[in-house]
């Protein structure tokens, strides 16, 4: 007789290894004359439900096979075929395989392959059994996971950087721990602690340019990766990465335990999580994590069918004909990923909501040439300017760059305004790297004059919003005259000198 072994076990600490099953399976055959000629295995699975048990899926895929590669299937006992909560379900796989002529044998029960009532009330009760004690084990684990959380205790992963662990033993030692490192033994308990002083003020300085700039987690990330910061483990920040940063409860000093997960599929009835709050010393004030997800909540993604989005544009477009992908991310509008996902791009979701994209396009070529010729304009009136308050300048003939001194250069960058609701901002685009020391942003009006100049260098430049509004924040210096443009450019060339005297080992003093 041909028969197929299946083997589980739940963890890699289970005392019911695979090897102890094999040795019972292999023997029962050998007293049956039987030869297991298939393996079917689930190592380190849960016996709660079918969907990941490769093995067992394939077995029940091969026993209706022709011709059927087994006549028999070997089982440790009950509770390795599973511990459906559902007992039918055990008896339902059971009978797939006995259906298509594949008999199911436990071979460390006391029914054997018997086939009578008394077998078929055993087989119930001992699936209720294994039901109930999987039941049973998973409430007290979580009973055990929501004591050790309120003590302070935490499981789970650390965020990507602000967070290190701590181990503590039964007298209360602490043993600090390196990410990735396990505690020494199984009674030890994890606490997390704030960790170096670099990355506890990296983490505040994500929180700040979040919440007190009007930037995305998009744009916080791609400002990240510019500036060269990594994360603890020495990784690049992602946007998925600033997005689980900004929510993590443990920089706030809370610890959250057993937390929704928004999965595809049905919805789950599940227990509520369990909180711990002000157990851990927080790395960022209560005031500056409420500020975040305040912010968080306001521009949260809602689910819409592909009919709503399209009435939503078809709103939009009634205000704003010439509504672009950037005017959703910049408006706090829903995001343009749910757009791509459901129409294939924004573009084409815009089309059929009925913008006319050949008048876009043309538009947008007119707007091209008409900011050409006023920033050309604007780069000569600004370079004749400091010329006629004494500096020695000049424009570069193939970009809009102003050479001062013969040395430092100045990029000029016209900024236009977009109207949302009364709201207006201006874009600064930051696609490539300046290609001059300073770049001076002009803040135009709905015309072809400048309301007022900002002089940033390279570093500022990188690290500024993306976005600015009429008012500007405390760090940008607004610059409204000619005289005040001159007075910052001087500031700026002397602090430059400075700098390159400095670096090449010159030491500036006075007289």
């Amino acid at each position: 007789m041909r028969a197929a072994a299946y083997v589980r076990m739940s963890s890699e600490r289970q005392d019911l290894s695979i090897g102890t099953q094999m040795a019972a399976i292999h023997a029962y055959a050998g007293a049956h004359d039987m030869e297991v000629v298939r393996v079917y295995e689930d190592a380190a699975k849960s016996g709660l439900q079918i969907s990941n048990r490769e093995g067992m899926k394939r077995l029940l895929r091969e026993v209706m096979d022709e011709p059927r590669p087994f006549d028999m299937v070997l089982v440790y006992d009950v509770s390795r075929w599973g511990r459906f909560q559902d007992i039918d379900a055990a008896a339902y796989y059971e009978y797939t395989c006995r259906l298509h002529g594949a008999k199911v044998i436990y071979v460390q029960e006391v029914f054997g392959a018997d086939e009578e009532p008394m077998t078929a009330l055993l087989k119930t009760l001992k699936r209720a059994m294994a039901a109930e004690y999987a039941r049973e084990l998973g409430l007290k684990s979580r009973a055990g996971q929501d004591r050790a959380v309120l003590l302070g205790y935490q499981m789970g992963a650390l965020p990507c950087i602000g967070l290190t662990r701590v181990a503590i033993d039964r007298s209360g030692n602490r043993r600090p721990l390196a990410r990735g490192q396990s505690k020494a033994v199984q009674s030890e308990r994890i606490t997390w602690v704030p960790g170096p002083k670099p990355e506890v003020e990296l983490a505040r300085k994500i929180f700040r340019m979040y919440a007190n700039t009007n930037a995305t987690i998009k744009g916080v990330a791609r400002q990240l990766r510019a500036d060269g910061l990594l994360a603890q483990d020495g990784r690049p920040f992602t946007e998925s990465r600033v997005n689980r940063l900004l929510r993590c409860e443990a920089l706030a000093g809370n610890f959250v335990w057993g937390g929704e997960r928004y999965t595809a599929g049905p919805a789950k009835k599940k227990r509520p999580a369990t909180r711990a709050d002000h157990v851990i010393e927080p790395v960022v004030t209560a005031d500056l994590w409420k500020q975040v997800q305040a912010k968080l909540w306001a521009r949260r993604r809602l689910r819409r069918d592909k009919e709503q989005l399209i009435q939503v544009l078809r709103e939009r477009l009634a205000e704003h004909p010439e509504l672009n992908a950037l005017d959703l991310e910049a408006f706090g509008l829903h995001s343009k990923k749910a757009y791509t996902n459901a129409f294939g791009s924004v573009s084409r979701a815009l089309e059929l909501a009925g913008r006319d994209s050949r008048k876009v396009r043309a538009l947008h070529e007119q707007r091209k040439l008409v900011g050409r010729k006023v920033g050309d304009r604007m780069t000569s009136d600004v370079a004749g300017l400091l010329k006629r308050l004494g500096m020695d300048c000049r424009v570069h003939p193939r970009s809009r760059v102003i050479v001062i001194a013969g040395t430092v250069k100045v990029r000029l960058q016209v900024l236009w305004p977009r109207t949302y609701r009364g709201l207006r901002r201006w874009h600064v685009l930051k696609a490539r790297r300046p290609i001059a020391q300073f770049v001076l942003l002009a803040q135009m009006d709905d015309g072809e004059s400048a309301i007022r100049f900002v002089l940033l260098d390279a570093k500022e430049y990188r690290e500024t919003a993306p976005w600015l509004d009429e008012e500007l924040p405390a760090y940008l210096q607004p610059i409204a005259t000619g005289v005040e443009l001159a007075q910052a450019m001087q500031v700026r060339l002397t602090d430059a000198q400075r700098a390159s005297n400095s670096a090449a080992g010159v030491v500036v003093g006075s007289d």
